[in-house]
This record gives C-alpha cells, sequence and structure tokens, in this order.
C-alpha cells in the first residue's frame, strides 16, 4: 500500500492509531473495535486511506467480517466521523481529507453486506409484485 498523497506511511499509521482509540472510546463501535482492532476494521480504514489502490476485490472477506459483525449505517457514520477527526489532527488539508472520506462512504454498500447483485434481485422481486 502507499499513502503517499497523504503524506506517507508515517502519516496513515498515527491516523489510524488516532482513529482506533477514538473509535474504542466510542460506546457506539466498542463493540466491533474491541481492546484489539479486528481484521475487518483495520482494512477498511486502510482501504479508505490507500487513495492509489482501487482493489476493492481484495477487500471483500474484511467488509464481509464487518457485515457479519453487525455494521449497522451509524456505526460506518461513526466510523468516518472519526477518520475525519483522526485526518484533521494530523494537518491534512480540507481536499484531501474530504476525498479519503467519500472513498469510506463508497465502501459503504460492501461494508454493510449489500452488494450490486442484490439490488438487482430485490429490483426483480419488485416487478414481478407490480405484475
Amino acid at each position: 500500500m502507499t499513502y503517499e498523497r497523504i503524506g506517507g506511511e508515517a502519516i496513515a499509521n498515527a491516523a489510524l492509531d488516532d482513529f482506533f482509540q477514538r473509535a474504542q472510546e466510542d460506546d457506539l463501535l466498542a463493540h466491533l473495535v474491541g481492546p484489539v482492532i479486528s481484521p475487518g476494521v483495520r482494512a477498511f480504514m486502510a482501504a479508505a486511506l490507500d487513495l492509489d489502490n482501487n482493489d476493492e476485490a481484495r477487500l471483500t472477506p474484511a467488509l464481509a467480517w464487518l457485515s457479519e459483525e453487525g455494521l449497522e449505517d451509524d456505526d460506518l457514520d461513526h466510523m468516518v466521523g472519526h477518520l475525519v477527526l483522526a485526518l484533521e489532527a494530523r494537518g491534512l488539508d480540507d481536499d484531501l481529507t474530504a476525498e479519503i472520506a467519500d472513498r469510506a462512504e463508497a465502501l459503504r454498500d460492501a461494508a454493510l453486506g449489500v452488494w450490486p447483485e442484490d439490488d438487482d434481485e430485490d429490483e426483480d422481486e419488485e416487478d414481478e409484485v407490480a405484475a
């Protein structure tokens, strides 16, 4: 992974450490991150920070794990919010922070276990009901 756009691996690691501390102290996220950071949360946040890597297929197992753990929309909102605060604390500019937050949001459906083929099935079911 490269983190050149955010200032390098040291900045990424500091932001992740800050994020994990914030998340561990958040009652809403405590069941997801716990005292030992889960591989799913780590992979999700690393993917959000790695702006130059668009290979989301490698994240499927980690994102599925998050979904299995009961990740809700509110959980992901808090995760993204803590990431933004961690990035701001590292001095990242607003545009880059917004881009990272947007990337994390783009992973929302995958993290919540909603896959594109699920949407097609729902549309097919709606069409059958309408007929």
